[in-house]
């Protein structure tokens, strides 16, 4: 079986919902405690040792790139300061193998995976969705970790999931699944956000997937949805033919697309921080009592 060794993250959103401050920062770059959520996307990388990142971005997202590439003049300033806690912090933003490809079209998810297709080729990559971050603590198991153990012992390809209840039903992909072993379930079809009474599980697909090399070419072949191609629907024939899996994950979701959940991935975030985590935990106790 060929090995996992890339990995597309779609960056090329406007990010809309969080406007002002993304009319001049790419969401991407948008911070959660001190790190932009895209560096949090490529971390998740490291347990799965992934050597290449293929990120896609928008005509106007310099600021990604920089990001990622060398700093040598502010390293060497650093290090003749003695701050070497800050020079290793500024190392781990540089360690990663990262090549861009710019979206000029906003055609959609499936379009900005099919502009990675000249350095995906036909190979199995992964794909890390942004607006997401999954965080494993300790002996959890990350997720992207997971999913690729799944891919190299069956061959198919594998989505995380999650349970969702009620009205949250109708706000991600559907699953239906006709198996599960060892918490891997088969995957037998595939609804874009349906209402509750058309659901076919409580399982909603989030933004995480390890997926086989034939899917770049499924891509390149469906029917567009007016000027979109979706990705749902190459999953779809994936499951209808047998070929996709998903798996629930250890560690904690923050969906950063929103308002109220990038407050609660940075709030929450803070209070694992060595730094600042005691701190604060005080400080809010004092707020939650002052609000009663």
């Amino acid at each position: 079986m060929e090995r996992l060794r890339k990995a597309v993250i779609p960056a090329a959103g406007l990010g809309t919902r969080f406007l002002p401050i993304t009319k001049v920062i790419p969401k991407p770059m948008l911070s959660v405690l001190d790190k932009p959520t895209i560096q949090y996307i490529a971390e998740e990388l490291s347990s799965v040792g992934i050597e290449e990142i293929i990120i896609v971005v928008s005509p106007d997202s310099d600021i990604i790139k920089k990001h990622f590439s060398k700093a040598d003049a502010l390293k060497e300033r650093l290090l003749s300061d003695n701050k070497m806690d800050l020079y290793e912090v500024l190392e781990k933003t540089e360690k990663f193998k990262v090549q861009f490809v710019v979206q000029e079209v906003a055609n959609g998810l499936a379009g900005a995976i099919l502009c990675a297709e000249p350095f995906v080729k036909d190979q199995p990559f992964a794909l890390l969705l942004g607006d997401e971050l999954i965080c494993a603590d300790g002996e959890q198991k990350p997720c992207m970790k997971r999913l690729a153990e799944i891919f190299e012992q069956t061959g198919k390809s594998v989505i995380a999931t999650m349970e969702v209840f009620g009205d949250d039903v109708s706000k991600y992909g559907n699953i239906g699944i006709s198996d599960e072993t060892d918490g891997v379930m088969q995957v037998n079809a595939i609804v874009e956000k349906p209402s509750v009474n058309e659901a076919l599980s409580n399982n909603a697909i989030i933004g995480r997937y390890v997926l086989s090399g034939e899917v770049m070419g499924m891509l390149k072949s469906l029917k567009p949805h007016g000027n979109e191609i979706y990705l749902t629907d190459a999953l779809d024939t994936l499951a209808k033919d047998g070929k996709l899996l998903a798996s629930c994950f250890e560690g904690e979701r923050y969906d950063v697309g929103g308002k109220l959940g990038y407050v609660k991935a940075n709030v929450e975030l803070a209070l694992k921080s060595k730094e600042i985590g005691k701190d604060l935990k005080e400080y809010l106790i004092g707020l939650v009592e002052r609000l009663k």
